[in-house]
């Protein structure tokens, strides 16, 4: 505080000069103060700005003498606001199923796609606020934050009002925001069950089928595939999620193929391969493989028969059951992964020697063009050393892009483990990269690791 006096009255300031106070010592009854030497000594003691002097006066008259009061207020700063959008969509859409109370799964929870109608209002602008300047009781001006605006929406399927409040979808389909980018693009919806009257799907955007698929339908999509219904003996791709509401019967004629993530109510008898995790209530004589994690996470979650593979890890309430069919549960580095990497390194090198050679005679024909002051450029066998060449940096492009993902996947996997949250009984064969161990008893909440180069089982928490 900053506190000013001359062996009378006393003038304290508050650090952040926005309060003012006066102190008034007692005198003899007699004697009093004069209103316009106060307001001169809080001038003097730089008290300039808020001073109200009704409180001045009423302490004067009323001899309110021998304590402090509040004399002068500054002017608050107000600070300004930017701009910013209220959406009219969720931006962000729940991709993880909902755990019931009683332990099971709500799949109708998770949603890949967020939908708009055309001329719905997607967002609007709330503008900035400028903010207001303050003042200190000394006069000290306090310059408040400005309100910055912020840049308009950018994407494609909808327009932006005159006055750059509001925006509207000018098509229906699916809503998405992108890298600060809103997308909205359309959507191949089906009020029904995919057959042979629908024919097989191949679209260039997210598929919704409201009913079932129905065995041999083949439905591909370039983005992700929703299916309230079951699903049965049928191929379905996605290069997103798929979702299956319903479930997969695939009466081992099923395949599915994620380059996002899987969410199924049960897979039965189906060939599935993921790029992301999988998250279902069971899966039943089926062969899985995901480059993530696979979660049975239900109240009575399963894996019953076939084999399934989780690069990151395997996580389940129960593997196998009562009559002990044989169940394969792997996790870490799966052996195709190895021998991909081993065939992309070796690819690489092979195209890595090989574009060296076409530079190499490339620069060959440059100096023999240049001594018998030839165009070079024109020369058909060097016009097709840099085709030969060109092909080639593309394919060690593309390998070397693979090769990338797959070593991610590598990292991955790295401490994999499989965790038995209740039981899991005999003749369940489980492998930890190249370490394998086959149950023999049933066994209850373990969880098994690799351990110098063993499976080991260990008891997990209560």
């Amino acid at each position: 505080m900053e506190n000013k006096s001359a062996g009378g009255p006393v003038v304290r300031i508050s650090h952040d000069q926005m309060e003012a106070y006066l102190l008034l010592p007692m005198v003899n009854f007699d004697q009093t103060y004069k209103f316009e030497e106060v307001m001169d000594l809080l001038d003097k003691n730089g008290v300039r700005f808020g001073v109200d002097k009704k409180v001045i006066d009423n302490m004067i008259s009323n001899r309110i003498f021998g304590r402090e009061v509040l004399v002068a207020h500054g002017e608050p700063v107000e600070d300004g606001r930017d701009g910013y959008y209220n959406f009219g969509f969720d931006c962000n859409p729940n991709k993880k199923p909902v755990i019931r109370d009683d332990g099971s799964v709500d799949y109708w929870s998770v949603h890949a796609i967020e939908t708009v109608e055309e001329g719905q209002v997607i967002a609007t602008y709330v503008e900035p606020v400028p903010g207001k300047n303050g003042m200190t009781v000394k006069g000290t001006p306090v310059t408040a934050k400005r309100g910055r605006p912020i840049s308009p929406l950018l994407g494609r399927g909808f327009e932006r009002s005159e006055d750059g409040l509001t925006y509207k979808a000018t098509i229906s389909g699916k809503i998405e925001m992108q890298n600060n980018r809103i997308l909205i693009v359309p959507i191949y919806e089906i009020f029904g069950d995919v057959d042979v009257n629908t024919g097989n799907i191949d679209f260039k955007g997210d598929v919704v089928i409201h009913g079932n698929i129905k065995p041999g339908a083949s439905v591909r999509s370039t983005a992700s595939i929703t299916v309230d219904g079951i699903s049965e003996g049928c191929n379905l791709e996605a290069g997103k999620d798929i979702i299956l509401r319903g479930g997969m019967i695939g009466g081992d004629k099923a395949h599915l193929k994620v380059k996002g993530n899987l969410y199924a109510k049960f897979i039965e008898y189906t060939h599935v391969e993921a790029d992301g995790f999988i998250e279902a209530d069971s899966a039943m004589n089926s062969t899985i493989i995901s480059y993530d994690k696979v979660i049975f996470a239900a109240g009575h979650a399963s894996v019953i028969g076939g084999a399934i593979y989780g690069c990151a890890g395997i996580e389940a309430n129960n593997f196998g059951n009562e009559s002990e069919v044989k169940t394969e549960v792997n996790v870490g580095i799966h052996k195709k992964i190895r021998q991909r990497i081993f065939q992309l390194q070796n690819l690489i090198e092979e195209d890595q020697i090989l574009v060296d050679k076409i530079n190499s005679g490339i620069r060959q024909y440059d100096e023999i063009s240049k001594e018998k002051g030839l165009n070079a450029a024109s020369d058909e066998k060097r016009v097709a050393l840099l085709r030969a060449r060109i092909a080639r940096q593309a394919e060690i492009s593309k390998n070397s892009q693979e090769l990338e993902w797959l070593n991610s996947i590598v990292e991955r996997s790295q401490g994999a483990t499989v965790k038995v949250e209740r039981d899991v009984y005999p003749n369940v064969e489980v492998r930890i990269n190249d370490a394998k161990v086959l149950n023999r008893h049933k066994q209850s909440r373990v969880e098994f690791i690799e351990q110098h180069g063993k499976v080991v089982m260990l008891s997990l928490p209560d």
